[in-house]
């Protein structure tokens, strides 16, 4: 296109403009209500994002260990940790360790655990770091699994022990003088029949306490071994719930009103062909090419998008920081779970698509506007 004839046809856009005033006023207000929906959920979308990396960052799993648990079986627990797909770190925390946290955490409080020295009450713990909110539902089960297989195990040996303890309390003394034996042989016939009963009552007992007993991984059952496991799963899939339902409604509102865009920017540009017939013969008789004509009207078409994309940049950045302070003026504590994009960070980032799609939504309108409404 030479620079004559884009001068002529800008020149031309813009007249059809100011000619259909009220039209014009129209196709700008609702590319301008469009890109306004638009901003408003790429913000939301953005400091969403923004939110889900910080939960993803702090994302992790805490695992409490019993008492119990000695050191060559915590250096066990952490090979098998370190093993478990998906996940990048693992740290173990001691007694004393849990102990200086919370005392930093309390600040200029930490005084009042000075006393917690001697007692510590906090437990031995490992933090677990997982790749991504997406992968922790299944770290989730493959530490729950560990944690039955760990449990099973230290029972075996914990049982194993005591049954070693048992027979070593249980083995009789020799008796080194015959008149005792003599005096226990006289007592056999008269204790056998008591043995029998107490046999029979300890069998049953036994059988009942079998029954009752809460197996490992039931409701109710105590673990030894990695007493507690805690983590943030429902908090991040609550926020990405979120996420994607914004996204799907921003999509769909989107496509709406970019439809009734298109159509008001259709009978803008039609009303411009009606009032230019006569000059567009006159154009088509002298040898003018199709786009020669075509381009006044895409030119006004971009013209519409461009303004009607601009205006609402503008409204939405200066309400976005007044937004931003006057939530963390009314809600200091938010700072603590999402920090806001800045203003012109932002700015940056929904500029050029808002203006992207006021263009578009220009070009589109006064193309259909053409191919119907003119024979070129």
């Amino acid at each position: 296109m030479k620079i004559r004839s884009a001068k002529y046809h800008i020149k031309q856009g813009a007249k059809s403009i100011t000619k259909n005033g009220l039209m014009s006023v129209a196709s700008i207000a609702s590319v301008a209500v469009c890109a306004f929906m638009l901003i408003i959920s790429l913000c939301i979308a953005i400091n969403l994002d923004i939110a889900l990396e910080k939960v993803e960052e702090s994302i992790g799993i805490s695992l409490y260990l019993g008492d119990e648990v000695n050191e060559d079986e915590i250096q066990e627990l952490l090979t098998k940790l370190k093993s478990i797909p998906n996940v990048i770190d693992v740290a173990y925390m001691s007694k004393q360790d849990a102990l200086d946290w919370a005392k930093k955490e309390w600040g200029d409080d930490k005084d009042i655990l000075s006393g917690l020295e001697e007692d510590n009450p906090f437990p031995r713990s490992f933090e677990l770091s997982i790749d991504g909110a997406k992968n922790q539902k299944q770290v989730i089960k493959d530490v729950t699994n560990l944690q039955k297989e760990f449990e099973e195990k230290l029972v075996k040996d914990r049982n194993k022990e005591e049954q070693a303890i048992q027979k070593i309390i249980e083995n009789p003394i020799k008796e080194s003088t015959t008149l005792k034996q003599t005096e226990q042989s006289t007592q056999v016939t008269t204790q056998s029949k008591e043995t029998k009963t107490q046999t029979t009552s300890n069998l049953q007992s036994n059988t009942k306490a079998e029954e009752t007993k809460v197996g490992i991984g039931d409701k109710g059952y105590e673990y030894i071994g990695i007493e507690k496991i805690r983590h943030s799963q429902k908090e991040s899939e609550i926020l990405l719930a979120i996420s994607n339902t914004v996204r799907v409604a921003s999509i769909i509102i989107i496509i709406i009103l970019s439809a009734i865009s298109v159509a008001i920017i259709v009978n803008t540009i039609k009303l411009t062909v009606y009032v230019r017939k006569t000059e567009i013969n006159i154009m088509k008789y002298v040898g003018a090419t199709d786009w020669f004509i075509r381009w006044p009207f895409v030119i006004e078409g971009i013209i519409i998008g461009i303004i009607g994309s601009i205006i609402p940049i503008i409204l939405c950045i200066f309400g976005y920081r007044e937004v931003v302070n006057l939530a963390y003026e009314r809600m200091p504590f938010i700072k603590n779970y999402i920090e806001f994009k800045d203003t012109f960070s932002m700015f940056l980032s929904i500029a050029p698509v808002t203006i992207i799609l006021g263009t578009l939504l220009g070009v589109i309108g006064s193309v259909n506007a053409i191919k119907k409404h003119l024979n070129v």
